[in-house]
């Protein structure tokens, strides 16, 4: 039986340019959130403005002014979205750091359990502090790192549909011929 190897194809492809916009080229994203943004502002605006000349002006207009704060958020989203993740990022390995410390010195266990607590630990604090002093960078590096790990998994789809593709060669058609087949029906 033949297995159909275009959903693996397609999905490579998309994760593929997928994945190199959003390494390669975050102008790219950016603009579209700015552009997105900026077509749901310029219709809450509209909005406002047509409903001064109906009767519907107060629950128009403050879905109006409800709508050109939604445009500015997701204008704004990938700057939040690239602070949120240094800032997130920091906090948890901080958070790490601290129990790591106190893992070291609160359990009797060996001391090269106790050292290896203390180095993780100190690596852990230092990575926190980058990255509570600097959320920008991190989450530009977070951004170009999810774009590799898209490529790839792009690359290993393109694998998969190969290894279907040679599984097809080798696979028997799916019309079984029945012309001489026959089945013996003796019920003795």
């Amino acid at each position: 039986m033949k297995i159909d190897n275009s959903g693996y194809i397609a999905k490579a492809v998309l994760l593929i340019i997928g994945g190199a916009l959003f390494a390669f080229f975050p102008n790219i994203i950016k603009y579209t959130f700015l552009g997105i943004g900026a077509i749901i502002v310029i219709g809450s605006v509209l909005t406002m403005l047509t409903s001064m000349g109906s009767g519907d002006g107060g629950l128009m207009g403050s879905a109006g002014i409800g709508g050109i704060l939604v445009g500015v958020f997701v204008a704004f989203l990938p700057k939040i979205i690239t602070f949120g993740i240094g800032l997130i990022g920091g906090i948890v390995l901080l958070i790490l750091g601290i129990i790591r410390f106190v893992k070291a010195f609160g359990s009797d266990k060996a001391k090269d359990l106790k050292t290896l607590n203390i180095i993780f630990g100190i690596g852990m604090l230092i990575v926190a502090l980058v990255l509570l002093s600097h959320p920008f960078s991190a989450g530009s590096f977070a951004r170009f790192a999810v774009g590799i790990v898209l490529i790839v998994y792009g690359i290993y789809n393109i694998y998969i549909a190969y290894a279907i593709s040679e599984r097809n060669k080798n696979s028997t058609p799916d019309v079984i011929d029945i012309n001489n087949f026959t089945i013996n029906d003796d019920d003795k």
